[in-house]
């Protein structure tokens, strides 16, 4: 184990998709080697080459760098971080926001500052983050099934690059307007359900596509749980509730259902279509399992003291 808050050299890999967000990266890498040049720390870059290629490399190169940088919006993390999982060696974790949403880089209380973030990393003890499983992906923060699941890997990447967050908002207007209804039956903790669903929404944190739900749970990201929400169909005005909930920060309304547990089984219609971190993972049933502290990454303290059990001192 590293041992921080002494000179100690760490070998750090950044690895980035270069369409991410405004696929602007690329323009911080010279400034991003001049704060190494003033550490004493050493960096290499890696440039995805295609669609799950930071996966290969991830998995490929983890014996060789102590810390892997993520460079991109959540699919980047999210293919770093099945790379990882897919090797016996697992490198710390930290992000460097540049995508669109930066979902995780927010849970993790890392801004768009390179300078903060880096300082973050060159100076802060890792902590120990549970990590998620959807059938055979791995995820860190959300599954989704649904209305609104598709809105993040639909929308055009040139209508990302020329509206950014905002095209997001318009395709999330037009969804909600569609008339969703599939069953599910879920099975948790010797417990077996059946439910008619609009949407299932999978937390571990208290923010998704953007928005904060302060009022989702009060869940950790090292607790080893799992948190769903059951958005159901209602007869009348289940739009209505759908939107108070989101609107009241996550708040359960009426009688939607909430559960916790470190597995699922859910059995549904086939043309169901699930996410991972926002991007298409698979059709029908699925498996959802968390592996409690599966990986280290960096955080800010604030995040540290109040959304992980344990901290170290």
């Amino acid at each position: 184990m590293l041992q921080y808050g002494l000179e100690v050299t760490m070998k750090f890999l950044v690895l980035y998709n270069p369409m991410s967000g405004k696929a602007n990266f690329h323009r911080y890498i010279p400034k991003v080697k001049k704060i190494f040049e003033n550490s004493p720390h050493s960096v290499d870059f890696y440039q995805s080459k295609a669609p799950k290629d930071l996966t290969r490399a991830a998995k490929d190169l983890s014996s060789e760098y102590d810390v892997f940088l993520a460079a991109g919006g959540d699919g980047t993390i999210n293919e770093v971080v099945n790379g990882m999982m897919k090797s016996t060696v697992k490198p710390i974790l930290g992000v460097l926001p540049s995508g669109t949403a930066n979902d995780i880089a927010a849970i993790l209380g890392i801004n768009r500052s390179i300078k903060r973030s880096l300082n973050i990393f060159f100076n802060e003890e890792p902590v120990k983050l549970d990590v998620n499983q959807l059938n055979d992906q791995y995820f860190i923060y959300t599954t989704a099934s649904g209305m609104l699941s598709k809105i993040s890997y639909d929308v055009s990447r040139r209508r990302i690059r020329k509206y950014g967050y905002l095209a997001y908002v318009i395709e999330a207007m037009d969804d909600i307007s569609k008339d969703y209804r599939y069953p599910i039956k879920i099975c948790y903790d010797g417990k077996e359900e059946n439910y008619e669903v609009v949407m299932v929404l999978g937390l571990n944190s208290n923010r998704v596509g953007g928005v904060r739900l302060v009022n989702f749970s009060n869940s950790k990201l090292n607790d080893g749980l799992f948190e769903l929400r059951l958005f159901l169909r209602a007869k009348s005005f289940w739009r209505f509730r759908f939107l108070q909930s989101f609107i009241r920060g996550g708040k359960r309304i009426g009688d939607d259902v909430q559960v916790a547990a470190s597995k699922f089984e859910i059995k549904t219609n086939p043309d169901v279509r699930w996410n991972a971190d926002g991007e298409y993972s698979t059709n029908g049933n699925v498996i959802i399992q968390t592996h409690k502290e599966a990986i280290s990454v960096f955080a800010s303290k604030r995040i540290k003291n109040k959304y992980f059990m344990y901290v170290p001192k």
